[in-house]
């Protein structure tokens, strides 16, 4: 069920009253059990048979009538049920003692070689066991007790007392169940009128939803529960019929009723058949034939017809089937397993409506008590990443992967993103959700599709600012590798002024960047300037996934884009639209202009040499993240930006360690560090042959680190680039 049925609004109830009220609530019902008792099952009666007199209704029958036939027909049909169990009762008392020899000689066979058997071995076994832990008495405590022995008959009284003791009290109760079955029939409108009048408190419309929504619940799960056991009871009975047990119309019937109480019903069904065959035939054919035929209906039933049938008719989980037969045969007693089913489905509905009961909805519902993506999020948060997969297979629709990352994926990236809001210290949950969505993507990664290289246009798609974006991205990137378009994608560090040295432009067509974060156009705008320094006619998708404040219609002028997409299906289709285009158009990229060290950044920037150079570097010094950036020129600087660690290495010249960025004032400015949640730096100078300083070697880690025993690693590291980038640059020259 939708829970968009949820109506009016709810006042949070105090758990002092809540535990209160349903503390209450079971002293009376244990109690009051006398009364309450024929009432539900009048009431239960009356819900099965409604449709019945419904029926009739429509038939212009009139009200009385109409439910006179049915109680009439109904009983009717109930005694004629028990006449026939009565019946085959009595037939099998009376031909119950031809099977003694039977069983004694089965019971001699088994015992075989008297104490040696296998019997007689657990009997002598079971005794000695008895022996040894029953307590020892003293001489005095073991002599013998007097005894007085009274021969007095019973009345005639006390035994016609002791009869309708056991009968009167089932029959009273029958009779009290017929009565107000029959009454609920003839006043259920009034009564209806009466009970919303009394529990409404002004709000007709939610209490008759309630009423509704549980009246079709129950009745559903009526009906349904007596065509499933009445098959089942055939079945059984033909089976039992076909082995030849005696009396199978009975254990028909018998398994019918008792299948009404759940869980032990069914194989008390089985008992007494089991038993009978153990006793008509010498031999354990017919035995093993039984229970063989039970196990397969009971098979089928519960785990093919059930689960599909009841699940949409109670709307309970399996737990909440089994708590409830134990609460109500607690309070109940045994008619408590037959009514725990009935009453629980009407406690879930007053939960999904009634705040006070709102828990029960929770527990005992057998929706989902979290919607996707908020399970997704929680798998992400602990780092499953296979009950994730998991979830996320049965969430796909299908096999349409872009349909999953909009409908549940993104949403639990937003809901990361608003914990960390929140508490944005919290800088390990932001890279546990996005490494854990990685491996996420890789692993739906079916396409098998090699994207194809069209000469100089390809799509860069780039995280925002931080390892959601990038994981958001991760989703896009997918999105588009399966079409024919050359895509790639970068982190999110890709558009800060480290990452935008390093970035080769001029084969770049179109540019997404994602972002998740609350406020994102100045960081958009930000971005989308220092790409269009590197490659003017490059075309910019703002992929806002997260934001609600920039509209889609808003001047892309403003934003420095050329299109605002709020989801991964509409990137996508933007995106192809866009490089459908630049094919048609052909006009070559405008790359940038040269610069004091054009030659160097030029070979920085040929293929992704650098980047898979500075990656073995991170991972042969196990640092987080290894970057290499060439000195900014003035076509290129960002003047209105903090100044870097990067930057003063190059205007010292010299080795710049920070072990914890925290207790470095100028360091926590850094945005590099801030928005990618690194802790600790060391940076080298790049120097050419004629010793001026060209850039930085930097390396970043998410934990304090005293980089001192990296210094030499380092160097000797930045000086084979360095003679690489100046072996590259003559190449190209």
């Amino acid at each position: 069920m939708n829970r968009a049925l949820n109506l009016g609004p709810r006042k949070a109830a105090k758990p002092i009253e809540t535990a209160a009220f349903v503390g209450v609530t079971i002293v009376a019902l244990y109690f009051g059990q006398g009364i309450f008792v024929p009432l539900v099952l009048a009431v239960l009666v009356a819900f099965a048979l409604n449709p019945l007199v419904e029926g009739l209704r429509r038939l212009h029958v009139p009200q009385l009538f109409a439910v006179m036939i049915v109680v009439v027909g109904v009983a009717a049909i109930a005694i004629f049920v028990a006449y026939l169990t009565a019946t085959q009762l009595l037939a099998l008392a009376t031909e119950l003692p031809q099977y003694q020899e039977i069983v004694a000689q089965k019971l001699r066979a088994l015992q075989g070689g008297g104490e040696e058997s296998p019997l007689g071995r657990l009997a002598k076994a079971l005794e000695s066991l008895g022996s040894q832990i029953s307590p020892t008495t003293s001489d005095a405590s073991q002599r013998p007790l007097p005894v007085t022995i009274s021969n007095v008959a019973p009345s005639p009284f006390d035994g016609v007392s002791g009869i309708f003791g056991s009968v009167l009290g089932p029959l009273a109760t029958g009779a009290l169940v017929i009565i107000f079955s029959i009454f609920l029939l003839l006043e259920r409108t009034d009564l209806r009128d009466r009970f919303l009048k009394l529990v409404s408190r002004g709000d007709i419309r939610t209490s008759t939803k309630v009423m509704n929504v549980s009246a079709g619940r129950v009745s559903r799960y009526l009906v349904v529960q007596f065509a499933v056991n009445s098959c089942f009871g055939i079945a059984f009975g033909a089976g039992m019929f076909a082995v030849g047990v005696p009396n199978a119309i009975l254990w028909g019937l018998l398994s019918i009723v008792l299948r009404y109480i759940p869980f032990i019903g069914t194989f008390v069904a089985v008992i007494l058949p089991a038993a009978l065959a153990f006793a008509v035939d010498p031999g354990w054919t017919m035995l093993i034939e039984v229970v063989s035929w039970y196990l397969f209906l009971e098979v089928i039933t519960t785990n093919a017809i059930e689960p599909r049938l009841y699940g949409s008719s109670t709307g309970l989980s399996a737990l909440a089937v089994l708590v409830a037969a134990i609460f109500w045969a607690t309070i109940w007693g045994p008619i408590g397993l037959v009514l725990a089913t009935p009453i629980t489905v009407c406690l879930v509905v007053l939960g999904r409506y009634v705040p006070q009961l709102g828990f029960l909805d929770t527990v005992l519902g057998s929706e989902p008590a979290m919607v996707a993506e908020e399970r997704l999020y929680q798998r992400l948060l602990t780092g499953n990443i296979a009950e994730a997969l998991e979830l996320s297979e049965s969430e796909l629709r299908d096999g349409d992967v872009t349909e999953f990352f909009d409908r549940v994926a993104l949403p639990a990236l937003r809901l990361a993103e608003t914990d960390l809001q929140l508490d944005a210290t919290d800088l390990a949950l932001r890279r546990n959700v996005a490494e854990t969505v990685n491996s996420l993507i890789d692993e739906l990664d079916n396409n098998g599709h090699e994207a194809m290289d069209l000469g100089e246009a390809a799509v860069l798609v780039i995280g925002g600012r931080t390892e959601l974006d990038g994981a958001a991205a991760g989703m896009l990137a997918q999105s588009l590798g399966g079409s024919s378009i050359l895509t790639r994608q970068l982190p999110p560090f890709a558009v800060n002024r480290e990452g935008i040295g390093q970035l080769d432009a001029s084969r770049i067509a179109i540019v997404c960047i994602c972002y998740l974060g609350h406020d994102p156009e100045p960081y958009l705008r930000y971005a989308a300037a220092r790409l269009r320094r590197k490659n003017k006619g490059i075309k910019i998708v703002a992929c806002l996934f997260g934001s609600d404040q920039v509209d889609e219609h808003a001047d892309l002028s403003a934003l420095r884009s050329d299109a605002v997409v709020r989801t991964i299906l509409d990137a996508a289709k933007v995106t192809a639209t866009m490089f459908e285009q630049h094919l048609h158009e052909g006009h070559p990229p405008e790359v940038e202009a040269s610069s004091s060290i054009d030659l160097l950044r030029q070979a920085a920037r040929a293929g992704d040499w650098l980047g898979v150079a500075c990656g073995s570097i991170a991972e042969r010094l196990h640092v987080s993240e290894a970057i290499m950036q060439l000195k900014a020129d003035a076509s290129s600087e960002d003047t209105g930006s903090a100044p870097r660690l990067s930057d003063r290495v190059v205007a010292t010249n010299k080795v710049l360690i920070v072990p914890d960025v925290s207790l470095d004032s100028e360091a926590s400015t850094d945005s590099m560090l801030v928005e990618n949640g690194f802790q600790s730096y060391l940076g080298v100078p790049l120097r050419v042959d004629s010793g001026e300083v060209i850039g930085t070697l930097s390396v970043y880690d998410t934990e304090p680190r005293d980089f001192a025993s990296l210094l030499e690693s380092l160097v000797a590291e930045a000086d084979h680039l360095v003679a690489e980038l100046q072996q590259r640059t003559l190449i190209a020259a």
